[in-house]
């Protein structure tokens, strides 16, 4: 009997003790209605920003006419990607060798830290490829914002904040589905990886 594939989830669970981008808000869970406190059901309501944890931007996070988070085709969302380990600061050298087959990067810094170089962006535009991932907060160092410019405005998403520890390097069929909120930059995702032969 075949052993059974191995899927690593990425996403880090949301909680108020996860990390936020310096200036984003926090999230927190208010409990309307419990069954511990004798209601009938339990409800509660979410306090979160669009770019809490493991999240996917969308052109329109920085381009006036790119699309939005309800606008990306689900298709697009469902790829081949190779994860790299590349350092504290990915440069263009960690694409060298990439397989033909990936559609998206994935790039483990080892840190929430890490970024991305300007020259290593403008090397993933050039190879046109769909989806940049990274462990870290951002893309970019400090408030910088070219490395989200020259990847959104050359139409590739962009996933932050992703949960490498424990997965191999490799190619790997990747999933991240957003919510579908109308009109939204961004969202917070569920993202798998499962390997790709």
């Amino acid at each position: 009997m075949p052993s059974p594939i191995r899927i690593y989830d990425v996403t880090h669970t949301i909680n108020s003790r996860l990390p936020a981008y310096p200036g984003d808000p926090g999230f927190s869970r208010e409990v309307l209605k419990s069954l511990k406190w004798g209601d009938p059901y339990t409800l509660s309501a979410l306090h979160i920003s669009a770019h809490a944890g493991t999240h996917l931007d969308a052109p329109s996070h920085y381009i006036s006419s790119g699309r939005s988070v309800h606008e990306i085709p689900i298709e697009s969302l469902i790829m081949i990607v190779a994860l790299i380990d590349a350092g504290m600061v990915v440069r263009p050298d960690a694409l060298s060798g990439l397989n033909p087959r990936a559609e998206g990067v994935i790039f483990r810094t080892g840190s929430l830290r890490g970024c991305i170089s300007e020259s290593a962006a403008r090397a993933c535009a050039d190879l046109k490829l769909k989806l940049i991932g990274i462990d870290a907060l951002s893309v970019d160092s400090s408030e910088e914002d070219v490395v989200h410019r020259m990847l959104l405005s050359n139409d590739i998403l962009i996933l932050e904040g992703l949960y490498l520890e424990g997965v191999p390097a490799g190619i790997y069929t990747l999933l991240c589905m957003p919510l579908k909120i109308e009109g939204a930059e961004a969202s917070p995702v569920r993202a798998i990886l499962a390997p790709s032969e």
